[in-house]
């Protein structure tokens, strides 16, 4: 619900009006099972009235794939969705091959995927974004969970400055600045919460700036 508010809201900028609000669809691809004791590896859900199932609007929908459910479905994907979450789970060998060769789209994903391994360099890229990324979640949890017991407000301060200065490096020393002048807890969390979504260090700073500035 967080990221789909998140996208919702974000569609209005300064001067636009509720009405030019458009459907906004969040997909949730899980390679876990959450909804225990339900056997369906796809769930969808959107705002209805309790008792007559009656739609409030079209504007919410969310969906769930669960991954895990589909690798115990021993048969051939019965559609497109199927298919796709297959090849999300990483089917190998003829099988995969069997469904590549019925879907246009996976099959150029594995021509792109077979292509980008064969690349060393292009594959020591990945290698260290995947390792960098890792690092980040091992060191905001950790500093998270240690501020349990220390000062919690310094923890998260280094939690994000750490988050920025391996995502950005020295360009990122005046943003860890302003970071460690915010002292309250509930805001550095929410930074913390929402500052994956930054692709820059522009981003990063546009993120700090709309948490703090709203809750001054």
């Amino acid at each position: 619900m967080y990221y789909w508010a998140g996208l919702y809201h974000g569609q209005l900028t300064s001067g636009q009006k509720f009405g030019d609000l458009r459907k906004t669809v969040t997909i949730n691809i899980l390679g876990f099972d959450w909804f225990r004791g339900d056997g369906r590896h796809h769930r969808a859900f959107h705002v209805r009235d309790d008792e007559t199932g009656e739609p409030l609007c079209d504007d919410l929908e969310i969906h769930f794939l669960e991954l895990e459910k589909l690798k115990r479905v021993r048969r051939r994907p019965k559609d497109a969705l199927e298919a796709w979450m297959m090849y999300l789970n990483n089917l190998e060998g003829e099988e995969m091959e069997a469904i590549a060769m019925e879907n246009p789209g996976i099959r150029k994903a594995l021509t792109i995927e077979k292509a980008f391994w064969q690349s060393k360099k292009e594959r020591r890229l990945y290698e260290l974004r995947e390792k960098a990324m890792r690092d980040e979640l091992s060191m905001i949890a950790g500093a998270m969970a240690e501020g349990e017991t220390k000062g919690k407000v310094a923890m998260a301060q280094n939690a994000v400055c750490k988050f920025l200065d391996v995502r950005f490096g020295e360009a990122s020393r005046g943003l860890q600045g302003r970071v460690k002048r915010i002292d309250r807890l509930e805001v550095l969390d929410r930074i913390i919460n929402e500052i994956y979504t930054a692709g820059s260090l522009e981003e990063a700073g546009a993120v700090i700036d709309d948490v703090d500035g709203a809750a001054k």
